[in-house]
């Protein structure tokens, strides 16, 4: 293995290991919105289906009339805290996401400003050619 083999491989390393840590945290969120939706819909078609039998038990049209709304306001206000929620998992991944972002670009930055120190020519050099 050359030398030029030996310094490329901690940057392969590296690059192979910030990948891992975004498709971590990527699954971690799919995983977190997947089972939000999954217990929001469960949760969704037990209220519908109490409601339809809060519906069936209404004697007169007003009381029906009384119960839509009464479901109504509540399907609103579990729609807005829903939509909190949603909002919350997507900050938090946003959050993550850019967090491993600036970690990958200053490891990046530290990686090409080791390459340009490298490549610049050792100050003693010019002096010798005078």
């Amino acid at each position: 293995m050359s030398s030029n083999d030996k310094s490329t491989q901690p940057n392969q390393t590296a690059g192979v290991d910030i990948t891992l840590k975004f498709l971590q945290v990527s699954m971690n969120n799919v995983e977190q919105l997947v089972n939000f939706q999954i217990s929001t819909s469960r949760e969704h078609l037990d209220t519908y289906a109490k409601s339809l039998h809060a519906l069936s038990q209404a004697s007169t049209p007003q009381e029906a009339i009384s119960q839509i709304s009464d479901l109504a306001k509540a399907n609103a206000n579990r729609a807005m805290e829903c939509s909190g929620e949603f909002c919350g998992i997507l900050s938090k991944a946003q959050e993550d996401l850019q967090g491993l972002a600036l970690e990958h670009l200053s490891s990046m930055q530290n990686s090409l400003q080791g390459m340009a120190s490298y490549l610049q020519p050792p100050a003693n050099s010019s002096d010798k050619k005078k």
